[in-house]
């Protein structure tokens, strides 16, 4: 099992707008998961393909399905809400094969109440005007 981190110092409106993304090489196939930020939209990818896809807020989301005699899983698990911590498991034959993470924020420093009142805010408003564009359609 090897553990990587694919946070290459991205920022945390890029991993915003951008979603995150995790890759997994085995028996010469490439595995890509993306989780999106703003959705909850988990989507796995093999050699280019979607193969899953849906949404899920919950903490610990799996994706499960079988190749070339292989059973695979792809989990997501959400570490901490706080410094939007994101752990990417993927699992060959029911044995963890590789681990990767990323975090919305650098280091040991949490996300700020100013970034999360500012999402709050956003989402505020975009649920403020799909009520009012609903309530005026009927």
């Amino acid at each position: 099992m090897t553990s990587r981190s694919t946070n290459s110092n991205k920022g945390f409106i890029e991993l915003m707008r951008n979603g995150l993304w995790f890759y997994f090489s085995h028996n010469n196939h490439e595995f890509a998961a993306h989780a999106s930020s703003v959705s909850g939209r988990e989507t796995i990818y093999v050699d280019d393909s979607k193969i899953a896809e849906k949404t899920s807020w919950r903490f610990i989301s799996g994706h499960e399905f079988a190749l070339d005699g292989h059973h695979y899983r792809i989990e997501f698990n959400l570490k901490s809400f706080w410094s939007g911590q994101l752990v990417c498991n993927f699992y060959v034959d029911q044995v963890l094969f590789e681990s990767s993470q990323i975090a919305m924020s650098d280091g040991q420093t949490k996300l700020s109440w100013r970034s999360i009142l500012v999402l709050f805010v956003i989402g505020m408003i975009f649920g403020y005007l799909g009520a009012y564009i609903a309530v005026n359609m009927l």
